[in-house]
């Protein structure tokens, strides 16, 4: 897939196109890292969301079914010491 390079106020910039963003999974607020290889490419990779970006998650529990969010908690735990190990344990 092909981007045009355009100037960005002191920078340059591409646009992601929507097809390719969709299926990376790239959505507007995203922190992407930028690499440069040593041929001089660059692979442009989508940052894992930190701990504290998942706040969102919150936002979601109101569409929960009752009966589950009493396990809620304890599965959500295990969930993030599984992914960010386990803090204070």
């Amino acid at each position: 897939m092909l981007a045009t390079v355009s100037r960005w106020g002191n920078s340059l910039g591409i646009r992601i196109p929507a097809s390719l963003a969709e299926a990376s999974g790239i959505v507007e607020g995203d922190k992407v890292e930028l690499r440069r290889t040593l041929n001089g490419d660059i692979i442009l990779q989508r940052k894992k969301k930190e701990r504290g970006e998942l706040k969102g998650f919150g936002q979601l529990r109101q569409y929960a079914d009752p009966a589950l969010r009493a396990q809620e908690g304890e599965a959500f735990a295990r969930a993030m010491d599984e992914r960010f190990g386990k803090k204070g344990h």
